[in-house]
């Protein structure tokens, strides 16, 4: 899984993209980043690699820092899981 996958006109982009985004935009480390929404750093280095998906307690922490909704981060993670079974299904 990466943070964006292409297959012919579907495109699905991993809510990791966007923290990683978020990271650069804050000038911190995956490290700092981790430390301030109380999780694992290899489980955001899972998540921006798009290795990991974005669980409600991983939502919760992550929109507790960010003031991004916990519901805008399942959100995005439902759309990219959408999409990556609609490509599956389509390149079947």
């Amino acid at each position: 899984m990466g943070k964006e996958i292409e297959y012919k006109d579907i495109i699905a982009f991993h809510p990791g993209g966007y923290i990683e985004e978020l990271i650069a935009y804050l000038n911190i480390t995956q490290a700092e980043f981790a430390q301030h929404v109380r999780l694992p750093t290899e489980t955001i280095s899972q998540i921006i690699s798009g290795e990991a998906s974005i669980t409600l307690p991983m939502a919760t922490k992550l929109a507790d820092y960010t003031g991004i909704s916990s519901q805008t981060w399942l959100n995005l993670q439902a759309k990219y899981d959408e999409k990556i079974s609609e490509i599956e299904n389509t390149s079947d």
